[in-house]
């Protein structure tokens, strides 16, 4: 059984949808942080699925903000099936990620781009910390956090799991937004570089509002 599967839900419902449809192994919780702030969708329960929680909050966290917050949620589980809600598991992924899933490392899928789904290790989260939360809402948040891992020594393993992925069209519709925001996070891993900076970070109200989407 996989212990935690979880994703954010920003606007595309009907991809959300697909992702749900292709869960077909036990999973215990799955737990969606709803980032739209719309409270217009519910999602349908997965036969395979044991317990669905829905978090919704009224402005978004972003991805690493949603991201951290499952797993601040879920502490006890052994890892953690992180996935974009674009992206959809081939039949007998899941399976083979509970097979083969090792709860002391950094594990990556059969997917492009690779950050797209993660199964991160608790052994991997406890050496080497969550994602830094300043990189808003996206954009070299996994650079950070990989730099970081590689830092703390944590194993890097990959699981044959096949899932896949179809980029996002919204990021299409917020040219400025996203070019600001590339252009901040760069300066902000580009500092930590230069500091020998492999802290966790924080949560950061001027950067949250400066680099805002909604």
């Amino acid at each position: 059984m996989i212990p935690v599967l979880g994703f954010a839900v920003y606007s595309q419902f009907d991809l959300t949808n697909r992702l749900l449809a292709s869960i077909d192994y036990p999973v215990e919780n799955l737990v969606i942080v709803d980032n739209s702030g719309l409270k217009t969708w519910e999602p349908k329960q997965p036969e395979q699925v044991k317990n669905l929680w829905l978090i919704r909050v009224p402005f978004g966290l972003g991805l690493v903000g949603a991201w951290n917050l499952i797993i601040k949620s879920t502490p006890y589980s052994p890892y953690w099936v992180l996935v974009n809600d674009d992206a959809w598991f081939e039949a007998g992924a899941l399976e083979i990620i509970a097979r083969d899933a090792d709860p002391e490392a950094l594990n990556f899928v059969d997917i492009i781009p690779r950050w797209s789904c993660v199964v991160f290790g608790e052994g991997a989260i406890a050496k080497a910390g969550l994602y830094d939360e300043r990189f808003y809402p996206l954009y070299f948040d996994d650079n950070d956090l990989e730099r970081r891992m590689e830092n703390a020594g944590v194993k890097v393993q990959i699981v044959e799991a096949r899932v896949h992925h179809e980029n996002s069209s919204s990021l299409k519709n917020k040219t400025q937004e996203n070019n600001r925001t590339y252009q901040a996070n760069q300066r902000l891993m580009d500092k930590k570089v230069i500091e020998n900076d492999f802290s966790p970070g924080f949560w950061d109200l001027t950067i949250r509002r400066a680099n805002r989407w909604d």
